[in-house]
């Protein structure tokens, strides 16, 4: 999910990157060009425009035409178009439900055209209620990016008198998702796509956080935002230094078999420990969620505890299960994706009742799909990166996709010329979290699909940096299955102190 994080609970607050120097073309290679004032109110590729306006340069973006429209019957989208242009254009993913535009704010201070739209319907975050419409459901499922992409590309070839060189796709959960599914659906449209912690299994995912919402609910079954804290001080404790450094950063999770149980209470239950119903819960939260015999989900791994902004306000929101994110999001697909129903008791869904029903939807939303052989036949490329400290979406099933990616290849070499995957130690959701999250992914990509370098060839680097700017710790960028271990001297926070290694 890459959205604005004014707009999400404190669990979802994101990371937007961007990248990239600007080049122009020869006057010669220019048709005739279309200012900004003459693009509005008018109908361009289906789509009416509803605003038109040129934004003075400020000092941190400079001067840009935006474009804001509409394609039936509720598909909104906005088109950002810097005087000093690039030549490329990105397409920046949406998060959660959708229902709000992202603007792009940070690819147009680098002089990228940038696009971004709601994903065919206006409301929050955590509501699903559009899905009622079968328009609405299929713009969001798989249509609203390739249906927005050609009114778009008309506009940038009307207002500059050429077309963009270049399309990119990056998005985050959510965004991570649409673009595989567009990778798989619609392979032709990008040429390169970078994809932050996909919720690419999105029906399976909330139908995890349902299974384990009823169980949490259950008398004594959850564990306070305090124990909580406690169990990932635990984790640190006992994975910590296995890569090395004891940092408050886990960068080696399979090294880490962990059992709750080592928290559990001896005598009477406080914040520093764990009933044993409590044990229970954090074990099945880590287990797979297996139904008829399908692993639908991986469960969470040992990092994904560690941060309190991770599990604790995803699964208990100010210790109120009722207010946590994971349930409101998994109660309104139960409602409106699956039984249609807007008043259905999502605490008592069966989902043995509503199997057809869960396939359909599943065919519809998730980008499962392995076999990328068109977009990889295209000279299509694919960046995946997933923070390590992900409580909401797990790295484990990012992992599992990957993996899943290879072996629909033809293995690691065939692989390897379209796709690489970056984990991100210590990293929350899409940003934040006790490792460094900013890397300029958007000059990796453009280095491989223009100029043959993969990223994994260019030494990528990591940084968090400080309010002014400055990189205050930073990592090397491995690619999976290696991860950074720390050499055994020099500086602890800079990324020469570290290698990447297999585990």
């Amino acid at each position: 999910m890459r959205q604005d994080p004014r707009t999400l609970p404190r669990a979802l607050a994101l990371l937007l990157l961007s990248g990239a120097a600007c080049t122009h073309p020869p006057p010669s290679a220019m048709s005739q060009r279309t200012p900004c004032e003459g693009l509005r109110a008018r109908t361009v590729e289906g789509a009416t425009l509803t605003g038109s306006t040129l934004v003075a340069a400020t000092s941190a973006l400079p001067e840009y035409c935006e474009l804001k429209g509409m394609l039936p019957p509720s598909l909104h989208f906005e088109v950002r178009l810097p005087t000093a242009w690039n030549g490329r254009t990105v397409y920046n993913g949406g998060g959660g439900y959708d229902g709000f535009i992202i603007p792009g704010d940070e690819y147009i201070a680098r002089g990228y055209a940038s696009v971004a739209s709601d994903g065919g319907h206006t409301g929050g975050v955590l509501e699903g209620s559009f899905a009622a419409d079968p328009a609405k459901l299929d713009d969001f499922a798989f249509l609203s990016v390739h249906r927005v992409l050609p009114v778009a590309r008309a506009l940038i070839r009307e207002h500059y008198g050429r077309d963009a060189t270049k399309t990119w796709f990056e998005g985050c959960s959510n965004g991570g998702r649409e673009g595989l599914s567009s990778a798989q659906r619609w392979p032709e449209d990008f040429d390169g796509i970078i994809v932050h912690a996909p919720a690419y299994d999105f029906v399976e995912m909330m139908l995890a956080f349902n299974h384990h919402t009823q169980r949490l609910v259950q008398p004594g079954a959850m564990a306070s935002p305090a124990q909580l804290a406690n169990l990932g001080r635990a984790l640190l404790a006992a994975c910590d230094a296995k890569d090395g450094l004891a940092d408050g950063i886990i960068s080696h999770p399979t090294a880490c078999p962990f059992d709750p149980a080592v928290v559990q209470c001896q005598g009477a239950g406080g914040n520093d420990c764990l009933t044993p119903a409590q044990v229970a819960s954090a074990r099945a939260l880590a287990a797979p969620y297996v139904l008829d015999g399908k692993t639908l989900h991986r469960g969470w791994g040992p990092g994904d505890a560690v941060d309190p902004g991770g599990w604790s306000p995803w699964l208990s929101e100010d210790g109120k299960l009722e207010h946590s994110a994971g349930h409101l999001f998994s109660q309104d697909l139960i409602r409106y994706f699956i039984t249609q129903d807007p008043s259905f008791d999502a605490l008592s869904f069966k989902p043995s009742e509503w199997r057809a029903r869960i396939d359909a939807v599943t065919a519809l939303v998730s980008a499962n799909d392995t076999d990328l052989s068109r977009f990889r036949a295209r000279g299509g490329k694919l960046i995946l990166r997933h923070g390590g400290s992900d409580g909401i979406i797990t790295q484990r099933g990012t992992d599992a996709y990957y993996e899943a990616l290879v072996r629909a290849a033809g293995g690691q070499e065939a692989a390897d010329t379209f796709v690489e995957y970056f984990p991100a130690p210590g990293v929350n959701h899409c940003s934040g979290g006790a490792g460094p999250s900013q890397v300029d992914l958007l000059s990796a990509l453009e280095g491989w699909v223009e100029r043959g370098v993969p990223p994994s060839q260019t030494k990528l680097v990591a940084h968090k940096r400080s309010a002014t700017g400055e990189s205050v710790l930073s990592r090397p960028v491995c690619k999976y299955p290696r991860y950074p271990r720390y050499t055994g001297s020099g500086d602890e926070t800079r990324a020469e102190s570290f290698t990447c290694v297999e585990p």
